[in-house]
């Protein structure tokens, strides 16, 4: 193992705290990622919840009002269709933007950071960041399009015999059969391989804004560091991914508390009013700005892990800089 695990952890907790300002492009490179959990839970029937429509009849006739109103809506302005396409587009343009701006900019403050800068100025990492976007963008295209072509290559072939078995019942049922192997081993096989080509992205991207690289020169100097280096590339991503797990789940804690015993509640058909989904609707939108900026900390402290590895694993040992940190 070329670098110490233990010191880059903690060296990567200290740039987090030192250096605030990086804060503001983790919250930029979380817009990309989704933090969560999902959770299956199911209910059992019980004397109140025998099968039986939780919605009152008020409730009901709410619905069909609304439903009728924005039906009516719609047939009047059907430019609003075009209009939320057009929303959804520059939102995907945005948020795809801002999270390799955000992640240029962290790992910039990184390298910053471990060349002994005492502060970090926003619109300097903002600058630099831009410089990045489009080969950032290459290169996930390139690591990441043949992956999605194959694997939605494999579900089509698995679709094969449930399309060409025709209409007859036992042909249906053994086709469906079939499809369900061939999907369960697709996933099982994709598994792994995404994987592999996440770790080996973000050494691409590391090879990108630490070395300044072109796409197709950052692919191969990816390449080597992740070869070199898989174990303790593999044993950071166990460790990341475990934590944010947990880390995750506490954030959503508070709104889990709401919303899975309202559901239960609602199941059991013991709401009679829109009352409780608006209040917790309205807390959810009051927390979300919170649950943001601390899922934009806990990415900072990701990346930095992450860029730190990489200069760790890039840079001998018996030339590696010693840093000197002031105020400590």
């Amino acid at each position: 193992m070329k670098f110490d695990l233990l010191e880059v952890f903690i060296r990567a907790g200290k740039i987090t705290w030192k250096y605030k300002i990086l804060w503001i492009f983790g919250i930029l490179a979380s817009c990309g990622r989704s933090s969560g959990s999902n959770s299956n839970s199911s209910s059992r029937s019980n004397g109140s919840g025998t099968g039986e429509n939780p919605f009152t009849p008020e409730m009901l006739r709410q619905i069909e009002v609304f439903l009728a109103r924005m039906e009516s809506w719609f047939q009047q302005n059907t430019w609003i269709v075009f209009a939320l396409f057009a929303v959804f587009f520059i939102a995907l343009i945005l948020q795809i933007f801002f999270t390799l701006v955000g992640t240029a900019g962290l790992a910039r403050g990184v390298v910053k950071a471990e060349n002994g800068a005492e502060s970090l100025q926003f619109g300097e990492l903002f600058g630099e960041s831009l410089d990045y976007f489009w080969r950032l963008f290459g290169a996930a295209i390139v690591i990441w399009l043949p992956y999605f072509i194959l694997f939605f290559a494999a579900i089509l072939i698995g679709l094969l015999p449930l399309i060409n078995s025709g209409t007859s019942t036992p042909d249906m049922t053994a086709a469906g059969g079939l499809v369900v192997l061939i999907l369960i081993a697709v996933c099982c096989c994709a598994i792994p391989v995404s994987i592999a080509l996440s770790l080996y992205h973000v050494q691409v991207k590391r090879s990108i804004i630490v070395d300044n690289l072109g796409v197709f020169g950052a692919l191969g100097r990816g390449w080597q560091v992740f070869l070199q280096n898989i174990i303790p590339l593999l044993i950071i991503g166990i460790v990341l991914g475990i934590a944010g797990f947990i880390i995750n789940l506490i954030l959503l804690l508070p709104i889990l508390l709401l919303v899975l015993p309202l559901m239960q509640t609602f199941i059991e058909g013991n709401i009679t009013s829109w009352q409780p989904f608006i209040a917790v609707g309205i807390f959810v939108l009051c927390y979300s700005p919170v649950l943001w900026v601390l899922n934009g900390i806990l990415t900072t402290y990701t990346e930095s892990v992450w860029t730190l590895a990489y200069l760790r694993s890039t840079t001998p040992k018996e030339v590696a800089p010693v840093f000197l940190e002031a105020n400590a």
